[in-house]
């Protein structure tokens, strides 16, 4: 069982730390109504002025943006709602032939640059929000959702997250949701995958723990565990720094 008020002791140290070695003002977090910017802005909160930016496009749940307005007026932190639809249609208007992935990883590195473009002007840290399931099987875009300057999270499974978000008195509409990255109508995290993280978090372990495929596949289910091989070869540099040729 994880003693979750040591780790958000361990978490809020991370943050004030990082924030005094940086010299920013602040924290700039891209609140989505989820489970993870919720929880993130919720310890973010806790140490410095935080700042959220939604970043709704015309496929956003509206249900989404509610529990995003009420998590900042329950936080006491400053908000803003910047539309990107126009951003995207700008794009598209060049792009003719763009499939929903291929929107959606446009739509994920728009929010990233308004981000950024705010944690300029005030001088504050973008932080993010992928959680260490979707690190894991590369279930982001990147240089878009899953850039930022620090993660608090990205060593908690999506699982424990949820427990976690109820040790820190999070809204239960945003706990109890389908997880979803919202980037097209109806779109969920384990609709896409094809698993729940719960199935998902469980092989996940059993590999940290050195589990064996072969092992695995003895145990629990063979699609499922070919999901999680399959996605994680496929997408592991994303979790890599940009490689750099070495002419010495």
């Amino acid at each position: 069982m994880i003693d979750f008020k040591s780790l958000e002791n361990k978490l809020l140290n991370f943050l004030t730390n990082y924030l005094e070695t940086s010299y920013a003002k602040g924290f700039t977090i891209g609140i989505s109504g989820g489970l993870d910017s919720a929880i993130v802005a919720t310890l973010c909160s806790k140490i410095a002025p935080t700042y959220a930016i939604l970043l709704p496009t015309k496929n956003s749940n509206k249900a989404n943006i509610n529990d995003a307005l009420n998590l900042c007026k329950t936080l006491g932190i400053k908000y803003e709602i910047i539309d990107i639809e126009p951003i995207i249609q700008s794009f598209l208007s060049a792009i003719k032939d763009a499939d929903k992935l291929r929107i959606g990883n446009l739509a994920a590195r728009v929010r990233m640059s308004i981000l950024y473009d705010h944690s300029a002007k005030f001088r504050t840290l973008v932080v993010g929000t992928s959680n260490k399931s979707e690190r894991m099987l590369g279930y982001g875009t990147i240089y878009g959702d899953t850039a930022c300057a620090l993660n608090p999270i990205g060593e908690i499974y999506k699982s424990d997250l949820f427990l976690f978000a109820k040790y820190l008195g999070i809204d239960k509409n945003i706990i109890d949701k389908a997880p979803s990255a919202d980037l097209w109508e109806g779109q969920k995290d384990e609709d896409e995958i094809g698993y729940t993280y719960e199935q998902l978090d469980i092989i996940l372990k059993e590999i940290e723990r050195g589990k064996t495929k072969k092992e695995l596949e003895e145990s629990f289910d063979k699609n499922l565990v070919n999901t999680v091989y399959d996605r994680m070869e496929k997408n592991k540099f994303k979790l890599n720094l940009p490689l750099i040729a070495n002419i010495q």
